[in-house]
């Protein structure tokens, strides 16, 4: 008898922990788990609460920091900051939207536990740069990538958005000096392009080329 009830018990740890990593690594909401499980919320997440999570040690040390929010569903997100070489994440709070509050209360929280931020890699959401104007800021690649496609889209058709594509496919594989190089090169070449202007036959008014315009104007 005992002995069964030591294998159930270890058998519910192994489910509790498998549960525990859709939800967290897996992204799976408490509702889904609930129907892939095709039991109720309320046992999901008494499985999550019983999963023992380890607390962390915090060293107070100066860190270059990785900020950003990721949402689940529309109104359920997480605010994350990690410390890439400490291979952790230090900082994370469920928030409902992505605010400039949100960023503030993370350094707030890792200011009190000791941490310095030196520097941070941010997603570009305005406002949020200002919080951390004292220390050097980059905003993340694949957050540029994602600006610049919104642009170009993903199949481009003119040559000079599919060289200006495959300049930043190489974002993140090269360094500043050279990426600045392919830019500028690319800026000369297509100089003539770029002023470019076509005239709106309703209105009598005239725009940039379509793909470049907000990048110029940025």
């Amino acid at each position: 008898m005992c002995g069964k009830q030591f294998q159930n018990h270890r058998r519910n740890n192994r489910l509790e922990k498998t549960i525990w990593k859709q939800y967290v690594y897996q992204r799976q909401t408490i509702r889904q788990l609930a129907v892939k499980y095709k039991r109720g919320k309320n046992w999901i997440r008494a499985h999550l609460f019983n999963v023992p999570v380890k607390e962390q040690r915090h060293i107070p040390q100066s860190i270059v920091a990785i900020a950003d929010v990721t949402f689940s569903k529309r109104d359920f997100g997480v605010c994350m900051i990690r410390a890439p070489h400490l291979k952790k994440n230090i900082y994370a709070q469920e928030v409902q939207t992505e605010s400039v509050d949100a960023y503030e209360q993370g350094g707030i929280n890792l200011a009190k536990r000791g941490y310095t931020i030196k520097a941070i890699v941010l997603d570009g959401r305005p406002g949020v740069r200002q919080l951390f104007w004292d220390v050097p800021i980059q905003m993340c690649h694949f957050h540029q990538k994602q600006i610049i496609t919104r642009y170009l889209t993903n199949n481009p058709k003119l040559e000079a958005s599919l060289e200006f594509k495959k300049i930043t496919d190489a974002l993140c594989k090269t360094n500043e000096r050279d990426f600045t190089a392919a830019i500028n090169h690319w800026h000369q070449k297509w100089s003539f392009f770029l002023k470019e202007r076509t005239t709106d036959l309703l209105t009598g008014g005239s725009t940039r080329t379509k793909d470049f315009a907000p990048l110029i104007e940025a």
